[in-house]
């Protein structure tokens, strides 16, 4: 259940990632609310973003093919897109 799962994230083996995201959802939400700084609000962004795709491929169904997959049609579908 979510107990159990907010249990193991906040293991010690967890911890580095665990608060690696929120630390960087906390930033971004700083600095895109507060000062208004768009490089440490962009920072901030993609290592929230690395975590997450991390926290999918160890935790969803398929993990790291399932990125892998959904990502070449996410590229395949963008390539459609440019007028190269």
């Amino acid at each position: 259940g979510p107990v159990a799962h907010f249990k193991h994230l906040i293991s010690a083996p967890r911890l580095p990632f665990t608060a690696a995201y929120f630390a960087s959802l906390a930033l971004t939400l700083y600095f895109a609310l507060g000062p208004k700084w768009i490089l440490p609000t962009m920072a901030a962004a993609v290592v929230q973003i690395v975590a997450l795709l991390f926290y999918l491929a160890a935790y969803f169904p398929g993990g790291t093919t399932t990125l892998r997959y959904g990502g070449s049609m996410i590229l395949r579908g963008g390539a459609s897109l440019l007028p190269i």
